[in-house]
């Protein structure tokens, strides 16, 4: 089953149950409300000419900003913009990720580690959850971030990390079902990277898998994803019903062109609404082009589940 299919069927209404794993939505409370837009930025970074020190900026910062209150995040988007909000030719510089992180909250799949709640790269992947879902965020709750940035030009710039967020005021534990991001990594919980060999001659393909046990039962209700250039899509399959979801990339060039420096121009998200079972196994699979090398590159998906027990 095409689970992406599936769920955009099902969140315009207009679908029935047509493969294990996908459920209606029943029982829902009202939801938050009206959704506010507000924007932030994380910079200036100030780059030096591609090639020269400093043309990258690669670290991380605690308490960026965020609306103030208690809240529930329905949408993010993020974008390179100069100094007036002006979105950079991609061309021009590269997002090469940037994550959000509530210091408030565990990481589910990985412990230890703060809660990774939203991110992208040059994809751009965006956040959407639909009614009643939302990721609640207490009035205390710190923001942090880490990224990288490159300038791609022969000349300096100055570039910010720009993030919309689309939130409730009104959203609370009692009218909203509140999600829980699963920031699942293909390396596992280390350092998120790897290298694609490259010598499987043209058409060939370079996977790299890893499988956990959900640690509760809830359902997943939207997936989006992140793959550097040579990435084709990024499974995540549940290895008990079978239903999984594919978030294939989209490239400005032929893949029989790349040279490991054009990233996806986009990656399909997954709306869903497909059960998680307690205990039972789900895996994310990256497909890269194995026919040149491609350097340390990602393979992550960022599930948002809502848990029932």
């Amino acid at each position: 089953m095409n689970t992406r299919r599936f769920s955009i069927m099902a969140l315009l209404g207009l679908g029935s149950l047509v493969a294990a794993g996908c459920v209606p939505l029943v029982n829902a409370p009202s939801g938050g409300g009206a959704v506010t837009t507000s924007t932030y930025k994380i910079g200036p970074f100030n780059l030096a000419a591609l090639g020269q020190p400093g043309s990258e900026s690669e670290t991380s910062k605690t308490n960026v900003p965020r609306p103030a209150g208690a809240f529930g995040v329905k949408t993010m988007d993020f974008d390179l913009v100069d100094g007036n909000g002006t979105p950079i030719p991609r061309h021009m510089a590269h997002l090469h990720h940037v994550l959000l992180i509530d210091s408030a909250h565990t990481d589910v799949l990985c412990a230890g580690r703060a809660e990774r709640f939203s991110g992208a790269g040059a994809e751009r992947t965006p956040l959407r959850l639909p009614d009643p879902y939302a990721y609640l965020v207490g009035a205390n709750d710190r923001w942090d971030s880490l990224w990288h940035v490159m300038n791609m030009s022969d000349m300096p710039m100055t570039v910010y990390i720009q993030y919309k967020v689309g939130y409730q005021t009104g959203a609370t534990a009692a009218n909203t079902r509140n999600v829980v991001p699963y920031f699942a990594d293909v390396t596992g919980c280390g350092g998120s990277v790897f290298n694609v060999p490259g010598n499987g001659g043209m058409g060939s393909v370079y996977t790299k898998s890893r499988t956990w046990n959900a640690p509760t039962d809830g359902i997943m209700v939207y997936a989006g994803g992140h793959l550097h250039g040579g990435g084709i899509d990024l499974t995540l399959r549940d290895g008990f019903s079978g239903a999984q979801c594919v978030m294939t990339a989209h490239y400005d060039m032929p893949m029989g062109m790349m040279d490991g420096m054009h990233p996806p121009m986009s990656i399909d998200p997954c709306p869903a609404h497909n059960l998680v079972i307690k205990g039972k196994p789900y895996t994310l699979t990256a497909r890269y082009d194995n026919s040149q090398p491609y350097i340390d590159v990602m393979g992550i998906a960022l599930a948002y589940i809502w848990p029932t027990s």
